[in-house]
């Protein structure tokens, strides 16, 4: 080549350095998309072999070109691109480079790098070289014009001297990993053809499915910038990545987690946002595990992403699942009514499949046999999602790959945890109608004992007393309380002398429950003693005194003081007297406290009845309890409670107990305090 002339980049070689790097395939597709924003219409890249393999790379193109006069200012100017005064070319295609930074990404691939570039001038074609080189960055150097009589416009790029052997140079993996960065503008503008070593993508060919979802926007200096994710499905490619793309879907860089749980599918998610480019133009996108905003974005895309899969997975299965149903072996009859059937109609699906497609006898199997299999899956998956995991690893069998595949999808959230969180609230909610009639029935209450069957029943249900309570001390000495209370604060103190009642007797804690309090300091804590008085008992002056004296056991006793600790007394049974209806009616305090103090230490006395705090509780699972679209029936309940404490509920409730059809007990009990 002889040279003319050479010419300065005006910026330090060592930002040019940082420039020409990255990944193989993202440099080649900035040469594709050089070749793209001169509105080419052909775009053909080449891998040439020698004698040590492939040591060439070449894209054609026939665009405009780069005039003469134009090529010296274009190069040595970086961030003056002429496209960042452009939104679309000449030809009406959206533009994607604009900093001027694409042509030194070429350098990524090889350390010599030659631009063969023919215009058309006043009726005649002009042909000029251009040439640069990895160490000396800064630096090109330019031919003189000449005038040719046969040609076409466009630009030859020639690169050579190889940086290393990149997987990129195999045809068919240049196919895989371009056609994701590529496939978007392509199906915009069908009339442009890109040419991987002879073969030409055709995204109507290798496209399968695309939907576009638009997601919340994100606020950011005071403006509103929307956001979309796009998925696209491929055929053949097992591509799986998400990029973050500006507002026309040019891809600026992967995200960089995968998505897990989506099966064999092949895809590539774009996450398009003018937001996404600002973040890119001021090199803050690489850090997007570091922007609250990409995190959430990521968040509901990531959702978006497996909802859409998990949808795929059942459709890609109607055939079979509308076989079964024809052979009435399908263990569902109609169509799901709430959000948890569906949950659970989708585990069973796709669990289904699996056995259908990994178990090659399965589909042979008689339709009796069949259907008791589905029978026993649906039980399972009812049950607790969790159960499945051995269906998986010791039944189906499956390999490893696919029983991970097949544990991440089931793990997801929009299944196994509304499946679980469904079957949390159905426990709670037929535990808290179980022990209504328990309570206020008046065949069950009578032989229901305080000690050895209430008060075991309660002290496994600690949630019924408030979130996050965890059972601290079970019937145990005031002594006892101290040592659990001394061990949550971590203190040093040497307990030696017995904690006494003002009286001077030992007061024996029927259930102390503790939770820390997420507020400045790890030992703030809050406990909760709780004495129970068997259902036929009503709440009066002994009771009141009893508690007291716990209360101010604690109170006067050194030991207890500890910072910012809150204790709540509670004495608890079905009714009140009199008397404690007086002490209840103290303006001072507010409804159900009998006593508040906040030296020596923080304390309040309680007098509860129960079917307030049945009712409490129900409140707080109205919400889910209507989502769920879930009823409590007193057969549900009464079962309930007999099978899971049986030891605790022996000789009150009997199998004729359980009645067949009793009617619904809804929520709230507010009125049963006979």
């Amino acid at each position: 080549m002889s040279v003319a002339k050479k010419f300065k980049v005006e910026v330090k070689r060592d930002h040019l350095s940082q420039i020409a790097s990255g990944s193989p395939e993202l440099a080649l597709a900035e040469m594709i998309w050089n070749a793209l924003d001169a509105d080419s219409t052909t775009v053909d890249v080449r891998f040439h072999e020698g004698p040590l393999g492939v040591d060439e790379i070449t894209i054609t193109d026939n665009g405009t070109g780069i005039p003469y006069g134009q090529a010296e200012s274009l190069f040595e100017a970086l961030g003056g691109s002429w496209k960042a005064r452009r939104q679309k070319t000449d030809a009406g295609r959206f533009l994607h480079g604009k900093e001027g930074k694409g042509r030194f990404k070429a350098f990524v691939l090889g350390r010599v790098v030659e631009w063969k570039v023919t215009y058309k001038a006043n009726g005649r074609l002009k042909l000029y070289t251009i040439e640069g080189r990895a160490e000396s960055l800064d630096e090109f150097s330019i031919t003189d014009e000449e005038i040719i009589e046969n040609g076409k416009t466009g630009v030859d790029v020639r690169i050579i001297e190889l940086s290393k052997k990149f997987h990129l140079l195999d045809k068919e993996k240049a196919l895989e990993r371009l056609t994701p960065l590529l496939a978007l503008y392509l199906s915009n503008y069908p009339y442009v053809r890109l040419i991987i070593e002879g073969t030409a993508i055709d995204p109507n060919e290798i496209i399968r499915n695309r939907q576009k979802f638009d997601l919340e926007p994100v606020e950011q200096d005071g403006v509103s910038y929307p956001v979309q994710l796009e998925i696209i499905e491929w055929n053949e490619i097992k591509e799986r990545e998400v990029w973050f793309c500006d507002d026309k879907g040019f891809p600026l860089e992967p995200y960089n987690r995968q998505v897990r749980g989506i099966g064999e599918f092949g895809f590539n998610a774009y996450l398009k946002s003018e937001f996404f480019q600002h973040l890119h133009s001021i090199n803050q996108l690489g850090l997007s595990e570091l922007n609250s905003k990409v995190v959430k974005i990521c968040d509901q895309a990531t959702k978006l992403i497996k909802d859409y899969f998990l949808k795929r997975t059942i459709e890609s299965a109607k055939d079979q699942l509308n076989k079964w149903k024809e052979d009435k072996v399908y263990p569902y009859e109609d169509e799901p009514s709430s959000p948890v059937e569906v949950a659970e109609r989708q585990m069973f699906d796709i669990v289904a499949i699996n056995i259908n497609e990994n178990l090659p006898d399965f589909d042979e199997t008689d339709k009796k046999t069949k259907a008791f299999q589905f029978r026993i899956l649906r039980q399972a998956v009812e049950k607790s999602p969790e159960d499945l995991q051995v269906i998986i690893n010791e039944v189906l069998q499956l390999p490893k790959k696919k029983q991970e595949q097949l544990a991440e999808l089931l793990k997801d959230v929009s299944l196994s945890g509304i499946i679980s969180a469904s079957k949390l609230v159905s426990d709670r909610l037929k535990f808290l109608s179980g022990l209504d009639l328990l309570l206020f029935d008046d065949d069950l209450k009578k032989h229901l004992k305080e000690r050895s069957q209430l008060h075991r029943i309660l002290a496994e249900n600690t949630w019924i007393f408030g979130h996050a309570f965890s059972l601290s001390v079970d019937d145990k000495s005031l002594t006892e309380v101290l040592r659990k209370h001394s061990e949550l604060l971590e203190s040093d103190v040497v307990i030696h002398d017995p904690v006494k009642r003002i009286d001077g007797r030992t007061g024996i804690v029927d259930l102390m429950m503790s939770r820390s309090i997420p507020r400045n300091h790890a030992n703030e804590l809050e406990h909760l003693i709780v004495e129970l008085k068997a259902p036929i008992v009503d709440v009066g002056e002994k009771e009141i005194q009893q508690i007291k004296s716990y209360a101010f056991a604690v109170a006067k006793d050194e030991r207890f003081k500890g910072l910012d600790t809150i204790w709540h007394f509670w004495v608890l049974s079905n009714d009140i007297d009199e008397y404690a209806e007086m002490e209840l009616n103290q303006e001072r305090y507010e409804n159900g406290v009998i006593y508040k103090s906040i030296k020596p230490i923080n304390l309040t006395i309680w007098v509860k009845i129960w079917s307030q705090l049945l009712q409490e509780n129900k409140y707080r699972l109205q919400f889910i309890r209507e989502k769920l679209n879930y009823n409590i029936d007193r057969n549900d309940a009464l079962t309930y409670l007999r099978k899971t404490y049986a030891e605790y509920t022996e000789g009150v409730i009997s199998g004729d107990s359980v009645e067949p059809d009793t009617g619904i007990i809804e929520g709230s009990e507010t009125t049963r305090q006979a």
